[in-house]
């Protein structure tokens, strides 16, 4: 079936602007490291992924749409293009939660025959393009409201990554169609911010980064390289003084906001927020310049995608001097001090959404905001292809089953802004949040979980997660690959790779061992198992035993020449594990976690309703055992053994994925048990 009906803006100039727009399948590719594997080109079916990626879209995206439409974020694009009466509704960012929703449609119907879905996005993006003003611009806000101050307060508006997401949306969209109007008009924008920003024009950045790695993006599915250096840009601007020149900014130079005495009004209060979000002092990763941040603070979101922006100029410029010391150092404080069990970032210890101090991480208390935990599943993707080690793809993989699944139910129509590890009262998802930035981010997420299974480089597989479904290469020779996963990861860690060339190829398949099945439960030794001894990883090639000891990447490097058929069966031993915190996290002395496989547990009240779940201990020689009950929160493995309550008495105590909890009745839950060493 043809689309070109269901695209109601197309014109005879949008035509004759193919020519100059490439399609973004025919991306820019990376000059160091790793190439992605474009989510088109797998097909997760079966097995976890399988079930979840078809209820996101049969659940999740048209839950989304109704929503942003009921809350006005279309209607505003309808009363920029004049077209329609009503009132203007909610914030200057509010096009972004949009465009996301959107990028998770046009993502997910690469994958799905979904015609009214199709259609009903398609009128969508009509009555946003039919807003966009003849310059370029196009932020429905401030074409109703502030045409006159569209760049003002960039601190506090986030007026590009308003931009960020509507290019990122449009490199999606023309990805799906194939037709260059949508990604005309992302260039369109871009070059009217072009226009305004960089050397020699106006040295400022936006108060919300990712407008950085989206310009990435857009350079990538254009070709036209104005985008990477304006990203690049936006990044050495961080930590200078912002206006007509580029010079150092001095923190001295600008003194904190004073707060008047006595009781403020609610409008004396919002100002003397704003005045504190104003101040350049870390929040916004703008108080030193990003060569000179080498400990992670302020909002964690804001961090994901600054960090990720940064790995990609690694990437594809050819040169970024300072950004590799930069980003390790980063990257070390992030995982060695302020990082959760789960993956999750962000604690709120200085009311920012973000980082605290090291080892300060609370767990009822912690901020954990779900779109913390995509952002930095985006930075560990973007690093694991950078470096080609297994250490990236370890966190990649353990903050998408546990610190990102959690905000989203196993439904798929409720949501969860922050994500604590210990809840005395419990909580309820939303069915939509009014601040909808985590809800879309969620939506645009998880369709693309099909683009971190795989890397590739010149004659070289990388295999970075285990997922049932097949993927489609072309080898350097030019001959097609096809590689099938048959696995219930992670609920097993059996899985069966089979080849499919139909001739003999010679390439290297890099197989990677995931730290859990090596005695690590993180890279780094935040966190570390009780008892890291493990029964041994297999590995064998067509039933016969191959070593399955990884290089010092984490891989295991397979080189050969292979046969159509050959089947690899990998074995790594799944059993339950303790896990205890470093000694300067005090807020998990005393306490032991429950890892399986890449999985993080916790005990909710549901399961053990009689018993004070933040007074439970567990014997340190109280077996655990692992067993499947497909019929429970759709289908999971759960942990069982013996425990005791608060007065000591014994009981049967049940452990369930982290990401599950709250999809039952209300109650409490902890990640965190007491530990009993004594018994």
């Amino acid at each position: 079936m043809t689309t070109r009906h269901l695209y109601p803006w197309t014109s005879a100039a949008g035509l004759l602007a193919a020519l100059a727009i490439p399609s973004a399948l025919a991306a820019e590719l990376p000059l160091r490291g790793l190439n992605e594997v474009n989510h088109s080109q797998v097909e997760l079916h079966g097995g976890f992924w399988g079930p979840r990626l078809k209820s996101h879209q049969e659940v999740t995206l048209p839950h989304a749409l109704d929503c942003l439409e009921k809350d006005g974020h279309v209607t505003n694009f309808d009363k920029a293009a004049g077209k329609f009466d009503g009132p203007l509704q909610g914030h200057p960012a509010f096009d972004s939660d949009l465009h996301k929703a959107l990028e998770g449609v046009l993502i997910s119907l690469q994958h799905f025959d979904d015609s009214n879905l199709r259609q009903r996005t398609a009128a969508i993006i009509g009555r946003i393009l039919a807003a966009q003003q003849p310059d370029g611009f196009l932020i429905a806000y401030y074409i109703v409201k502030d045409q006159n101050k569209r760049w003002d307060d960039l601190r506090l508006c986030h007026q590009m990554y308003n931009a960020g997401h509507f290019f990122e949306m449009a490199v999606a969209e023309n990805q799906l169609s194939g037709h260059p109007d949508v990604l005309n008009a992302a260039t369109r924008f871009a070059n009217h911010i072009d226009g305004i920003f960089g050397p020699n024009k106006r040295y400022d950045v936006d108060g919300h980064e990712e407008v950085e790695l989206a310009l990435v993006r857009l350079f990538r599915a254009t070709g036209d390289r104005r985008f990477l250096n304006l990203a690049k840009f936006f990044l050495d601007e961080r930590g200078y003084v912002h206006g007509s020149e580029h010079k150092l900014f001095d923190p001295k130079s600008v003194a904190p906001p004073v707060r008047a005495a006595g009781k403020l009004t609610a409008d004396q209060q919002r100002e003397f927020w704003h005045a504190q979000l104003r101040t350049r002092n870390g929040r916004m990763q703008d108080h030193k310049p990003v060569i000179d941040q080498h400990e992670a603070v302020g909002h964690a979101v804001r961090a994901g995608y600054l960090y990720s922006a940064m790995t990609d100029m690694l990437r594809f410029m050819e040169a970024a001097p300072g950004y590799e010391s930069a980003l390790d150092d980063l990257w070390s404080d992030v995982v060695n001090h302020k990082m959760y069990l789960t993956g999750s970032l962000g604690t709120g210890q200085y009311d920012d959404e973000g980082f605290g101090d090291a080892y300060l991480l609370p767990n009822e208390s912690a901020y954990c905001e779900s779109c913390a935990a995509i952002t930095h599943i985006f930075w560990e993707y973007r690093m694991a292809l950078l470096k080609g080690q297994s250490q990236y793809a370890d966190l990649m993989e353990l903050t998408l089953y546990n610190g990102m699944l959690a905000g989203i139910s196993i439904a798929g129509d409720k949501f969860f802004y922050q994500n604590p590890l210990t809840s005395e009262q419990g909580a309820s998802r939303h069915p939509w949040i009014g601040l909808s930035c985590c809800p879309t981010n969620m939506a645009r997420m998880i369709p693309q979980i099909g683009g971190f299974v795989y890397g590739q480089a010149k004659n070289q597989i990388y295999v970075n997660l285990y997922a049932a479904g097949e993927a489609k290469f072309k080898l350097e020779d030019g001959k097609p690959l096809k590689l099938t996963q048959q696995t219930e990861y992670p609920w097993d860690g059996r899985v069966n790779l089979t080849i499919s060339t139909g001739q003999p190829s010679a390439f290297e398949l890099c197989l990677r061992i995931p730290g859990w099945a090596l005695g690590h439960p993180v890279p780094g030794n935040l966190y570390q198992f009780t008892n890291p001894g493990l029964s041994p990883v297999t590995l064998k090639l067509n039933d016969q035993p191959v070593s399955a000891t990884p290089a010092a990447d984490g891989y295991v490097h397979l080189q050969r020449t292979w046969q159509d058929g050959d089947v690899l069966t990998l074995d790594m031993p799944m059993p339950a594990q303790r896990v205890v915190a470093h000694e300067k996290l005090t807020a998990d002395q005393g306490k032991v976690a429950l890892m399986r496989g890449p999985l993080v547990y916790c005990v909710e009240a549901a399961d053990q309703p009689a018993v004070a779940i933040n007074r439970v201990t567990l014997p340190a020689a109280a077996e655990l055992h692992a067993e499947a009950r497909p019929g429970l929160l759709g289908g999971i493995t759960v942990l069982t053994g013996q425990a005791m309550d608060e007065s000591s008495h014994p009981f049967s105590i049940t452990a369930i994925p982290y990401y599950a909890w709250a999809n039952r009745e209300k109650g409490a839950m902890s990640v965190w048990i007491g530990r009993d060493t004594k018994h």
